[in-house]
């Protein structure tokens, strides 16, 4: 009678393979891949007042309206570790992740550790229709 050796997988070993695959969809969207494959978005411009702006977060995106009848939309993707920005309060998106801050203006960091803005996304006015892609 033969013995085979076995292969054990140990509680760290499953852990450190979690972990792996983890670490590897993180960076996919952290560079940004989710953002290069995104469906347009139509939104009521109702949902976007004057001066302030809704974040979207089914489509991963937000959208400002500075000045009426203009629209700006930027990505959700928090460029630090692509965590959602979906809190606005005041002029400022806030990632809830790390704190990082964007300006609802243009997009760019207000405050660290993010270093570089949001990614702006392109809007079509349509009626009463927004279309974001």
């Amino acid at each position: 009678m033969s013995i085979e050796p076995t292969t054990a997988i140990t509680r760290r070993t499953a852990i450190a393979g979690a972990c792996a695959v983890c670490a590897i969809v993180a960076t996919g969207c952290a560079t940004g891949r989710a953002d290069q494959e995104r469906q347009p978005a139509r939104i009521p411009a109702g949902r976007v007042e004057v001066g302030g702006a809704t974040a979207f977060p089914e489509h991963r995106i937000v959208v400002t309206q500075p000045s009426a009848g203009v629209y700006r939309a930027f990505s959700a993707i928090c460029t630090h570790q692509g965590c959602s920005v979906t809190d606005i309060a005041g002029d400022v998106m806030k990632c809830p992740c790390h704190g990082s801050t964007f300006k609802l203006t243009d997009g760019t960091v207000a405050k660290g550790p993010a270093r570089e803005p949001l990614t702006e996304l392109t809007v079509t006015v349509q009626g009463d229709t927004l279309t974001v892609q």
